[in-house]
């Protein structure tokens, strides 16, 4: 069950794992989750990254 507030979406595990499967939208997932990991580094390093310059750096092509 998908539950929505003002602030955010919850999806529960096992539809983001599916979600992460399917071949439509596995990128979009990746990159939510790399999002929120860099969103993570930077709290942790406090060094400024734009997203592009964090997949850059692990190596990840620009999707623009």
């Amino acid at each position: 069950m998908l539950t929505k507030t003002r602030t955010e979406v919850r999806i529960p595990l096992a539809e983001w794992n599916s979600l992460k499967k399917n071949p439509a939208f596995g990128d979009l997932v990746e990159l939510l989750e790399d999002r929120d990991d860099l969103k993570a580094a930077k709290k942790v390093h406090g060094k400024s990254l734009t997203l592009n310059e964090y997949l850059e750096k692990r190596g990840i092509r620009d999707r623009r």
